[in-house]
């Protein structure tokens, strides 16, 4: 099936999940998720887990994770 990652078209088969997808379109971007250092997001902009299920043309964004602990 046809997913779209940072606007770019990445196959993945029937039943992936985010991970799966993530891995498909960039080996360094995966990484930079599981470390924390990013976050995916759905369509709408809500944070997705890595183990969630995709349909067909479903969209995901990579972003930088907001930092944590800030300067007080």
């Amino acid at each position: 099936m046809t997913i779209q990652v940072n606007n770019r078209t990445v196959e993945v088969f029937s039943g992936a999940q985010v991970a799966d997808a993530l891995r498909a379109y960039s080996q360094v971007t995966w990484k930079q998720v599981q470390n924390g250092g990013k976050v995916v997001l759905d369509g709408a902009g809500h944070e997705v887990a890595l183990d969630g299920a995709l349909a067909e043309g479903s969209r995901l964004q990579v972003k930088r994770a907001a930092r944590r602990g800030g300067r007080a």
